[in-house]
């Protein structure tokens, strides 16, 4: 059972939230997005300790395009409330959220922040990074899988600039130029009836939301596969640039869901670390007989799926985070 933690846990808490938030709310909806987006992540999930070592690595390509184009087509789109009628995009990136944060309304993009990359990583940690995140599966299949290792940590500060730029010129048009989640929001009504408080349009092509996703989404990808090709790194972008990543550490920091050396068997071959995307020193934590509490762990569990003395394992416990240990590149060298 151990084997299929991942899955169990993805499963009970999207299935047991999805009931949650359809008895609260009233609203079908949520039964739906909660129920698919857990049901793809569960198949990757699922999938993983099925697939030999060689093809793992599919498993998880499975859960981030399926959960992908849910959250792209599907809510970014707007094309899920087909089921009901309508077309109704959402603006899922950061900018999306901080507007309707500052309008004060829980839906869309604010809840999927607060599940995926605030409140959930408390349970489950940066899963989202490596299981669910559409912009790492394409990143993902880029040429350069291997790291070379981190450069300067003052790289890393990019992340934090882009967080805080993204946050002040969201309060800056909010608060200064009284700009609104609804100026963005619009539906496109199939029955020929209108949504209460939304603008109609013609077209989906038409309304302002859609278009800040797209272009939001656009700079991720076309920022992401830069790097990646600059650093050759396909993971680049998730270790200097993503601003979620903001939200992400802190929550990892204390999450429930680590890897952790279950044996003495190991060899210290090294095998974990050098096939480690996000360049962790996986040893440093299991020899000094602590589980990997790095804030840089995405869970992608490849330390896993390639240790030869099959050492590693998933768990669950109550300790916190004891320091960042990665591998940085000796830029002196």
């Amino acid at each position: 059972m151990k084997k299929y933690l991942l899955l169990i846990v993805v499963l009970v808490f999207f299935y047991s939230l999805a009931v949650i938030m359809w008895q609260a709310t009233g609203a079908i909806f949520y039964l739906m997005n909660f129920i698919i987006i857990g049901s793809c992540v569960g198949l990757g999930a699922g999938l993983w300790p099925i697939f030999p070592k060689k093809k793992k690595f599919i498993a998880r390509l499975i859960s981030q395009i399926s959960v992908g184009s849910y959250l792209f087509f599907g809510l970014g789109c707007g094309l899920i409330y087909l089921f009901f009628g309508y077309i109704v995009p959402e603006n899922m990136q950061m900018e999306g959220f901080w507007i309707l944060l500052f309008s004060g309304v829980f839906m869309a993009s604010v809840i999927h922040y607060m599940v995926a990359k605030i409140a959930g990583p408390l349970l489950f940690n940066r899963v989202w990074c490596s299981w669910a995140c559409w912009t790492a599966s394409i990143l993902d299949l880029l040429p350069w899988k291997k790291s070379p290792g981190r450069y300067s940590k003052k790289l890393e500060n990019l992340r934090y600039i882009h967080f805080s730029l993204s946050l002040f010129l969201m309060a800056m048009l909010f608060f200064v130029f009284k700009h609104s989640f609804l100026d963005n929001m619009g539906a496109v009504s199939l029955n020929g009836q209108s949504m209460d408080g939304i603008k109609e349009y013609s077209s989906l092509f038409k309304i302002p939301e859609f278009w800040w996703f797209i272009a939001g989404n656009t700079f991720y990808f076309l920022s992401g596969i830069v790097l990646a090709a600059v650093l050759k790194d396909n993971r680049a972008f998730c270790k200097y640039l993503c601003p979620i990543v903001v939200f992400l550490k802190i929550s990892a920091r204390f999450s429930k869901l680590k890897v952790k050396k279950v044996n003495g068997h190991c060899n210290l071959c090294m095998a974990c670390e050098k096939n480690c995307p996000m360049d962790i020193k996986i040893t440093e934590y299991t020899e000094n007989k602590m589980r990997v509490s790095s804030t840089e762990c995405i869970i992608c569990q490849t330390c896993i799926s390639t240790c030869p003395k099959k050492v590693l394992e998933l768990s669950f416990g109550f300790d916190g985070s004891k320091g960042e240990f990665l591998n940085r590149i000796d830029l002196k060298a």
